[in-house]
């Protein structure tokens, strides 16, 4: 099933998560702000980044899987809240981005609601990896290990998303 081994130590996500806190209270001073946290992988990350910005701010939850079809890939996109961002300064939150395709999607279906503006938030940015032309304005940590990331919310098979750190999986 494999080993987790720690790459980034839960302080090292602590502090960075204040700093990036902090940067979009001051970044949206006075403006409405929205969280858009993607499950299940940035549940953690939503978390922790909604307290630590000092100005108010909602959340509110998506849900996108991949189908694979003898045609392509199908994205569904399911509301786990009732999102409403017209107006809003919203923040699509995710673990890691590395294709930009899901972002890419979602990012597109919510600029239907009229946002005042729209970024992305990575906890990780994988950046080599990518296939579309994206780059978040937000990233928490642009040098990780390649391989399997685990923990902090990041699960494999449903597995090691408990972990207070980020970690590589061995032997997967």
């Amino acid at each position: 099933m494999g080993t987790p081994r720690q790459v980034i130590a839960a302080e090292a996500i602590a502090a960075r998560i204040a700093e990036l806190g902090k940067r979009i209270g001051d970044d949206y001073a006075g403006r409405e702000v929205v969280l858009v946290g993607m499950l299940k992988g940035a549940a953690v990350f939503l978390a922790d980044l909604l307290r630590a910005i000092p100005s108010p701010v909602r959340f509110e939850l998506v849900n996108v899987t991949h189908q694979a079809e003898p045609r392509g890939a199908i994205i569904e996109l399911t509301y786990a809240t009732h999102v409403h961002l017209e107006g809003a300064h919203a923040i699509i939150l995710k673990d890691i981005c590395h294709s930009g395709v899901t972002e890419n999607y979602l990012l597109t279906h919510l600029a239907q609601q009229s946002p005042a503006s729209l970024e992305v938030a990575a906890l990780v940015n994988r950046p080599l990896l990518r296939r579309v032309a994206l780059e978040p304005k937000y990233v928490v940590f642009n040098e990780v290990p390649a391989g399997r990331l685990v923990g902090y919310g990041m699960e494999y098979e449903g597995r090691w998303g408990n972990l207070p750190d980020i970690n590589t999986l061995e032997g997967v």
